[in-house]
């Protein structure tokens, strides 16, 4: 998940609540915002906003004031003792805002918070009392913090994934026949984000690929341009039936990140041609290691199908994320 946390007053990025988040997972956003302008420091959690689209605004204390102030959305808001009357002209949160406060805060009074609750019609529940004091960097409140990021980033909705690793330390010496005519595989280098973008939600959208989804235009664009990451997209009788793509960017190894075919060319038997032909690909680079991870999201026959192939299952975790 993608947070963006506003520090507070005389805070600095990498404190203890935000490196908190992201040892647990998360990617965290923390840019650096000044003491001595707050319309400044609102710009600049703006830009951060608008160019990598957070699943949660996190802001504590000045920084919550700064996410009040902030054109978020319906993105949620977990606002830690926000000082919501000493910056800024928003009265009132969205709905999908929870708050954290200690009533022994000696900063921001805990009853500036019941105040913003009642002013924005928020149950009772929204406001979490936690901790001992303003500064909520105690275990308590970074767990209360964490869950509440997960809980509006999620939905409430995280689902049990296994996750199955594999490798191919030795080429497989098997041969696929075409299983039609038509048929071409095309590297595509340096292919533009909406090019990409339309594969991967053509693909993956059935299996609930994620990963790529979550990476702002710049960040996608930074990996899928760069040559050492390949992308081969599968055509019949001229029109895309799939991609592989293939990281390069380790030394003497090759990751197979995303492989599939669009639903309407599924049943065909184009998967396993399609999986061989990248196989002898890889082999071409001659690699000390092939791997890559699927898992039960995926269609029913990848497993069986890479292990047919010649890879090897070396890993198995059960995790729990985003449907």
């Amino acid at each position: 998940m993608k947070l963006l946390f506003l520090h507070g007053w005389t805070s600095v990025p990498g404190g203890r609540k935000p490196t908190f988040l992201a040892s647990h997972g998360h990617e965290v956003l923390n840019p650096a915002l000044p003491d001595d302008d707050f319309d400044t420091a609102v710009r600049i959690a703006q830009a951060e906003f608008d160019q990598h689209h957070p699943d949660v605004v996190v802001g504590s204390s000045r920084g919550g004031a700064g996410a009040m102030n902030m054109q978020s959305g319906d993105t949620p808001l977990v606002l830690l003792c926000p000082a919501w009357k000493n910056w800024g002209t928003a009265t009132i949160v969205k709905l999908n805002t929870i708050i954290l406060h200690s009533r022994a805060d000696d900063v921001i009074p805990f009853a500036d918070s019941e105040e913003l609750i009642a002013n924005s019609g928020l149950p009772k529940q929204a406001l979490i009392e936690v901790g001992n004091d303003h500064r909520l960097a105690d275990d308590e409140p970074l767990k209360a913090m964490l869950e509440a990021c997960e809980q509006l980033g999620n939905g409430n909705d995280l689902v049990d994934v296994t996750v199955y690793h594999l490798e191919m330390l030795k080429h497989s010496e098997r041969s696929v026949p075409s299983p039609r005519d038509g048929l071409a595989v095309l590297h595509v280098q340096a292919p533009s984000v909406p090019y990409y973008r339309f594969l991967y939600n053509a693909v993956g959208k059935d299996y609930h690929w994620l990963s790529r989804r979550k990476l702002s235009d710049a960040e996608l664009a930074a990996v899928i341009q760069d040559p050492r990451n390949e992308l081969h997209v599968l055509h019949v009788e001229g029109s895309p039936a799939g991609f592989a793509e293939l990281d390069r960017r380790q030394p003497n190894e090759v990751e197979l990140v995303q492989f599939g075919l669009m639903s309407d060319f599924i049943g065909q038997g184009l998967g396993k041609w399609f999986l061989q032909w990248t196989i002898d690909k890889v082999r071409s680079y001659e690699p000390s290691r092939f791997w890559l991870h699927t898992c039960t999201l995926d269609h029913a026959a990848a497993l069986p199908t890479y292990k047919k192939a010649g890879f090897v299952q070396f890993k198995e975790e059960a995790i729990r994320r985003e449907p």
